[in-house]
């Protein structure tokens, strides 16, 4: 990575699309608006590991099988759409306020 802190990255349609969409109901350019999210991401005072970027895909339908057998057996935790996006919002209100 340049020492400018700079990067240029490629986002398939759907994204670039859902990504203008988020930072417009933000009222920050595209740009902005990601920055923020990976730099609080990168923030993130979790402990526990990233998973990898990328799995195989026998560890995906594993994990896929164990995702359905815990929504049967009524042992996951769901979140709805407007929970999840209410919560990704204050996390990134909460970093906008704190570079302020």
């Amino acid at each position: 990575m340049p020492d400018d802190g700079k990067i240029t990255i490629s986002l398939d349609p759907h994204t670039a699309q859902q990504l203008s969409e988020r930072a417009r109901e933000e009222g920050v350019s595209p740009e902005q608006y990601a920055a923020e999210a990976i730099a609080e991401l990168m923030a993130s005072s979790s402990d526990e590991p990233w998973p990898p970027l990328s799995i195989s895909d026998e560890e995906l339908r594993a994990s896929i099988e164990s995702q359905r057998r815990d929504i049967a057996a009524g042992t996951a935790k769901l979140y709805g759409h407007d929970e999840v996006m209410a919560g990704a919002r204050a996390i990134l209100a909460k970093a906008r306020d704190a570079k302020a």
